[in-house]
C-alpha cells in the first residue's frame, strides 16, 4: 500500500498546477491584447501582469511557462503566441524562445527573420478577430 500523504503536490517549477494554469490564462489574455494592437511586450511587463504566480523575467520558470504557451498555441492555432514577448534590450525573444521554436519544428537559422515572420503570423491571426 502506498502512503499518498508523502507524495509531492502536482507542481510546475514549484508552483501548484492550478495557479500555474491560471497564470497561463492571464498571460494568454495579455499577450493576445498586445497581438490585437500589433505590439510586443517585455518579459518584465508580462511578469508584472501575471498575478496568479510570481514570475521573474530571468528564470527557468518563465522559460518553461512561455514554452508551454507556445506549444499550446501551436497545437491549437499553428502560431507561437509567445513570439511577442521580447527582451527590453534587444527587442527580440531570448534564447529559450528560439530553442523551443526549433523543437516545435521551426527553422531558426536566421533568428531575426524567423522572429519577424512569426510575429507577423501572430499579429495576422489576431487582426482577423478585430
Amino acid at each position: 500500500m502506498c502512503d499518498t500523504s508523502a507524495m509531492p503536490e502536482d507542481t510546475r517549477y514549484g508552483f501548484p498546477r492550478p495557479a500555474w494554469e491560471a497564470a497561463k490564462q492571464e498571460a494568454n489574455a495579455f499577450i493576445e491584447s498586445r497581438a490585437r494592437e500589433r505590439r510586443t511586450l517585455t518579459y518584465a511587463e508580462l511578469c508584472r501582469e501575471v498575478s496568479a504566480i510570481t514570475l521573474k523575467p530571468r528564470s527557468w520558470a518563465i522559460v518553461g511557462f512561455l514554452n508551454e504557451i507556445c506549444a499550446d498555441a501551436d497545437a491549437r492555432y499553428g502560431i507561437l503566441l509567445a513570439t511577442l514577448v521580447v527582451r527590453a534590450d534587444t527587442g527580440l525573444p531570448g534564447d529559450g524562445y528560439f530553442r523551443n521554436s526549433e523543437s516545435l519544428g521551426r527553422d531558426i537559422a536566421d533568428r531575426e527573420s524567423f522572429w519577424r515572420r512569426e510575429a507577423e503570423r501572430v499579429w495576422s491571426a489576431y487582426a482577423r478577430e478585430r
